[in-house]
């Protein structure tokens, strides 16, 4: 009994020692946090077409990083974006619009300036503006008869990770985009992931000390669990 009234106690300390540590963190962060779920709240109860705004970005001189909290739905995710984009997409999967369990869309634009050099073609008899060499851009232009052949080759990365605040938030997911050049901007930013309803009721097993007529002793239990509240 007396060891593991010192075990308990032992517990006891750590339990505190982590709950006083994440209470600070706790409230040293609450106001972000609040200002994120006011935004996903939003988000959800509007369920209507309305690009993300991103929460961060990164510039360096090779590229650029912007990062979203992406929204989750118990609803169809064609509610957050324009019919005609989820119609396309619905078209393009084969599938219905309410089918779809993840959308993720954005427009990419990039502009720059620079200067060309002229090169003499003697076999097709007529002289090229070639642009310097860049990263994104590639621009000929035929100076005989005025024929431009552009291209650009734009490089993004997306990654998802989970993200909490503290031991007492749900993880929400966040995603970051990377443009592998610093001109690159992204905007109209969709990112919408259906999820399952969270269910209240649920079938739980529970191990620990349990207080008997007897004393304190070792236990497991099984039983019903029913969530009063549900963050």
């Amino acid at each position: 009994m007396k060891k593991t009234t010192f075990i308990l106690i032992l517990a006891l300390i750590f339990v505190s020692i982590g709950f006083i540590h994440y209470f600070r963190q706790f409230n040293k962060e609450r106001a972000e946090y609040k200002t994120l779920q006011e935004q996903y709240d939003i988000a959800l109860k509007a369920n209507k077409s309305a690009p993300l705004v991103p929460i961060d970005s990164t510039r360096d001189s090779s590229s650029i990083t912007y990062v979203y909290n992406t929204i989750r739905t118990t609803g169809p995710v064609d509610g957050y974006v324009s019919k005609g984009l989820a119609d396309t997409l619905a078209t393009a999967l084969k599938v219905a619009a309410k089918e779809i369990d993840r959308l993720t869309s954005m427009q990419v634009s990039v502009s720059a300036k620079g200067k060309g050099e002229r090169i003499p073609d003697t076999v097709k008899k007529t002289e090229w503006l070639v642009m310097s060499k860049d990263p994104v851009f590639d621009v000929k232009v035929d100076l005989k008869t005025d024929s431009i052949f552009p291209s650009a080759k734009i490089k993004l990365s997306q990654a998802y990770a989970p993200y909490r605040k503290s031991l007492f938030h749900r993880y929400q997911y966040r995603s970051a985009i990377m443009a592998h050049d610093p001109r690159i901007s992204i905007t109209e930013v969709y990112d919408v992931n259906k999820i399952p309803k969270s269910p209240r009721w649920g079938l739980g097993i529970t191990l620990g000390p349990v207080v008997t007529p007897k004393g304190i002793s070792w236990g497991a239990s099984l039983g019903l669990s029913y969530d009063v509240i549900q963050f």
